[in-house]
């Protein structure tokens, strides 16, 4: 909390249990908010407004490394941490690395031990070096959570959605729109990415324990390349005209579209994607895209923050695995509140 007795945004959300951003609309009437979450909020300011803290937020620093050109869902979480911090009095410092280059994130998980911030959150690639210069980091003391993809047996904080639940959220939905037909196949890249990983195992536990008959086709693209995914799209289609449903678990779905229009076959195969963008958008209300497996970055961002800046155990939090179509497209992702924080 400030010296002078006012509250940041992000001390009333954990002391009211709500989100930054639905303090923020309470405190400055944007948007619409339930009478119980004022009520939450105007109580936990009061409450703070009573307390004295010695700790300036000028000092407040985190860090938040991502993975570079890896699509404008991870565009908008950079940006939504910058909101994040922005509205609470926190600096904020985003690190862009190479992606699929576990090198290149050990070096700036690293680097941030000169800076000392006061915690660091990263989308985890599960390789031994990563590992090494998370165990290097906790051994001194730095506050670490991994954001939207998990790191395996390290005790650190994790924020995002469950991602084998959202592999086999998307195999229920793919299995019924797609019965009776031949395959489906999957687009992943997920060696080094675990939430690519969860997805994919998800999909195929419950297609083949509830759609035995259908087939499941594993099509490795490789660190996300569109032009891999339009490749390897375009070879399936040629060799396998039973191919019903798509799911692309990454980045790239924009070429899977194409080569399946290429194709011919926009109206038959049905094509899942992840992550809501203005471009997966535009594709659903094309109907070019059936269904798009959504987790709200901005709700990522928050709790992340919150969780770094809580000085409590950092705790895991899972976000919702929100499904959308091209009927609820438009209710969601405004960008309007980001548009000065993008890269």
């Amino acid at each position: 909390m400030r010296q002078n007795n006012r509250p940041r945004a992000l001390d009333i959300a954990l002391k009211a249990g709500l989100s930054t951003s639905t303090v923020d609309r309470v405190l400055n009437g944007r948007g619409r908010v339930s009478t119980k979450a004022v009520r939450l909020v105007m109580e936990a300011r009061s409450e703070l407004e009573q307390q004295v803290s010695p700790v300036s937020s000028l000092t407040d620093q985190i860090e938040v490394i991502l993975p570079e050109n890896a699509g404008n869902s991870t565009r908008y979480l950079g940006a939504f941490f910058r909101l994040a911090g922005h509205r609470s009095g926190v600096a904020i410092k985003v690190n862009w690395v190479d992606r699929m280059n576990p090198a290149a994130l050990s070096a700036a998980l690293l680097g941030t031990l000169e800076r000392r911030p006061q915690g660091v959150a990263f989308q985890a690639l599960d390789h031994p070096l990563v590992h090494e210069a998370v165990a290097k980091l906790r051994s001194e003391g730095m506050r670490l959570t991994t954001i939207v993809s998990d790191l395996t047996g390290e005790g650190v904080g994790y924020v995002g959605m469950d991602n084998r639940a959202a592999g086999r959220t998307a195999a229920l939905l793919m299995g019924n729109y797609c019965i009776g037909s031949g395959s489906v196949a999957i687009v992943w890249s997920g060696q080094l990415s675990r939430a690519h990983e969860e997805r994919e195992s998800g999909f195929r536990a419950l297609m083949r324990a509830e759609f035995p008959d259908m087939m499941v086709k594993d099509i490795n693209s490789g660190n996300d390349q569109p032009e891999e995914n339009f490749r390897l799209i375009q070879e399936l289609l040629e060799s396998d005209k039973s191919v019903a449903g798509i799911y692309c678990v990454g980045a790239g779905p924009s070429a899977i579209v194409d080569a399946v229009k290429a194709a011919k076959q926009i109206n038959r195969i049905k094509i899942f994607a992840h992550n809501l963008t203005h471009v997966t958008r535009a594709h659903l209300l094309a109907s070019e895209i059936d269904i798009v497996i959504h987790q709200s970055m901005q709700e990522i961002a928050d709790r992340a923050l919150a969780e770094i800046m809580s000085g409590k155990p950092i705790s895991r939090h899972s976000v919702a695995t929100q499904v959308i179509t091209r009927e609820n497209a438009l209710h969601h992702l405004d960008l309007n509140a980001i548009s000065d924080w993008l890269d």
